[in-house]
């Protein structure tokens, strides 16, 4: 059953993202990115065009675009920030905060019907599998942040 490390890893990416992109669209959302935008802009509250660019790690301009999509669909505020009016803050609209609810609520229900396929007796094993994977990509992608990304290359 030993599989190379990268393909295996390559293929719970794929399937995990279908998954949640199948999850995302039966709440309305049609897109992982805005997906993204929502549950951040509900995690770290206000912020600016910026600041969710940098979260993210996409640029500006394809930002943008999300997020006027994303405006003028009720979900997102967009406001003149002080002092500076020259920055644009994002807020979530009550719509939004709505929608981040739904999706969070249905990707909970998603876990666990993931974790109930695993036998009961394994799944304790599985999810400290899971957090020392998550604290491994986490410092993976802190090293390749520091390295100028070069580790993120294939």
């Amino acid at each position: 059953m030993t599989q190379d490390a990268s393909d295996l890893l390559r293929r719970i990416t794929r399937l995990h993202t279908t998954l949640q992109q199948h999850t995302a669209s039966g709440c309305g959302i049609h897109s992982l990115t805005r997906c993204q935008i929502l549950t951040t802009l509900s995690r770290a509250g206000p912020l600016s065009l910026a600041d969710l660019g940098r979260h993210l790690g996409v640029d500006k301009a394809w930002m943008s675009r999300n997020v006027d999509e994303l405006a003028r669909a009720g979900l997102i505020d967009k406001q003149a920030g002080q002092p500076d009016r020259r920055v644009v803050v994002l807020t979530l609209t009550p719509d939004g905060q709505e929608q981040v609810y739904r999706l969070n609520a249905a990707l909970r229900q998603q876990s666990a019907r993931l974790l109930r396929r695993v036998p009961p007796a394994d799944q304790a094993s599985v999810l400290r599998t899971l957090e020392l994977l998550a604290e491994a990509l986490e410092a993976e992608c802190a090293g390749a942040a520091e390295d100028g990304g070069s580790r993120a290359a294939p």
